[in-house]
């Protein structure tokens, strides 16, 4: 080997240390950036002995990707079903005085005052005033419900546009992947903002990426293409005839395509559960209890007699069936403004002092009124916070336990691709020694020759 051959080697041998110096010090200025993924410099072997380089790798397991993508996807679903959940508890606790159980005992108190006192009109008229007062809570909640649905639905479609929003910026990314492979160039961060995108959308919704045969990534979202090459469709939010959440994909030239049926993750499958799994389950019981607890007191109500010789009469106007009665129940228009009609008497011979029905109306309390016959008015409303309290508690379990799982499958993604500081410290240091050698072997080739100009002279 001659001497021309060492400087070339050395040279080399320099400039391949070099560039993997500039990838290592990439890697330590960027290990806390999110979403970066850790390089490694190729160096491979000339023919002849020499070294080169061939590019950079990413440290980037697909495996590893996808299963925490997947994680991060159920583990947002989960939280976003919580916080929803937190506003529907809300929305039904019973506050004190303000609430629906305080108010359904409030009104079988006025029944049993009313019976000491059937002749008095404050009586009477509280009788009135408690009925329009849990009339007033039921409807409330029931409202409440209703809002708390539609502020859901407008999350869902605000999430939508983001993932639209995200999926077009995959699309660009991959065809500017495609462009920059074919000029040779590093395309390692087009391909980092491009999984980062991806991460985004899988809290967003459930996602699976594939690849093409030019690196294109294909995104599938809640079980239909999303992104193809350099192509995305849209996401959007509908409702069905029976009001339910809709999550719609359409793509360029086609119709829209119903993918409810495949949403499985992320904040659009939690507010979907909450919205159409558990308001619906929670306003139906509401509708349930108000209808029982109404029906029962019209029932009796309706047996006895007011002051006036007037009979049959409800106290409440539900609005003839189940679906929808707490939001239709209010004091029925025939009592409004007249405590003369409230039936204190079990026939029109005891009148004007006869409280039998009063009493029967205040027994109502202790009566299983509820539930198909099984629970008292009381014992129903308990069970009702019961369950939505269950489910808020077993919403919180799920969403911490998915966060530690989305926590210990970011730690195994970490290991793999993220950036070790010590771990780069080392290969600085190995970078450097040999580029220093390479600078030595170089100063020695450069002597010999210097040497041999000098003999030759």
């Amino acid at each position: 080997m001659g001497i021309t051959n060492i400087l070339n080697l050395s040279r080399d041998a320099m400039l391949a240390q070099a560039y993997a110096l500039d990838v290592t010090g990439q890697n330590v200025t960027n290990a806390a950036t999110p979403g970066y993924v850790k390089r490694n410099a190729i160096l491979v072997t000339k023919e002849g002995g020499g070294v080169s380089t061939a590019g950079v790798q990413r440290n980037w397991d697909q495996f590893l990707a996808s299963r925490y993508t997947q994680a991060a996807s159920l583990s947002s679903a989960a939280s976003q079903r919580d916080d929803a959940l937190a506003s529907i508890e809300a929305i039904t606790a019973d506050l004190g005085d303000n609430g629906i159980g305080s108010s359904v005992g409030a009104l079988f108190n006025s029944f049993a005052s009313l019976a000491s006192t059937p002749n008095d009109a404050t009586a009477r008229n509280a009788v009135l005033s408690r009925a329009s007062d849990l009339a007033s809570r039921f409807n409330a909640a029931s409202k409440g419900l209703q809002s708390a649905r539609a502020d859901l639905l407008s999350q869902a479609s605000g999430i939508a546009a983001q993932i639209t929003s995200k999926a077009s910026q995959i699309a660009h990314l991959n065809g500017q992947i495609v462009v920059a492979k074919a000029a040779g160039s590093d395309v390692s961060n087009l391909e980092d903002q491009r999984d980062s995108l991806v991460s985004d959308i899988a809290q967003q919704v459930d996602v699976q990426t594939l690849q093409d045969s030019n690196g294109r990534y294909i995104l599938r979202a809640s079980g239909t293409t999303l992104v193809e090459a350099d192509s995305a469709g849209t996401m959007t939010i509908g409702t069905s005839a029976s009001g339910s959440m809709e999550i719609l994909v359409q793509r360029a030239g086609g119709a829209p395509v119903d993918t409810t049926n495949g949403l499985t993750g992320g904040k659009l499958a939690g507010l979907r559960e909450a919205r159409d799994v558990d308001a619906v389950q929670v306003g139906n019981s509401l509708d349930q209890l108000a209808w029982d607890v109404g029906s029962a007191i019209n029932t009796q109500h309706a047996a006895g007699y007011g002051l006036d010789g007037s009979t049959g009469k409800s106290l409440f106007s539900l609005g003839g069936t189940v679906s929808g009665a707490a939001a239709n129940m209010q004091l029925d228009a025939q009592m409004d403004g007249h405590p003369e009609r409230v039936a204190a008497s079990s026939s029109a011979g005891l009148l004007p002092g006869g409280s039998d029905n009063a009493v029967a109306l205040g027994q109502l309390s202790g009566s299983k009124i509820a539930g198909g016959g099984t629970k008292t008015a009381a014992d129903a409303w308990a069970d009702f916070v019961g369950d939505v309290g269950l489910r808020k508690s077993s919403a919180a379990k799920d969403a911490s336990i998915r966060q530690d799982l989305t926590a210990q499958t970011k730690a195994m993604q970490d290991s793999s691709s993220g950036v070790s500081v010590d771990e780069e410290m080392i290969n600085l240091t190995k970078y450097q020694r040999s580029y220093e050698a390479a600078a030595k072997l170089l100063r020695t080739a450069d002597d010999l020759l210097g040497t041999l100009m000098q003999e030759v002279q």
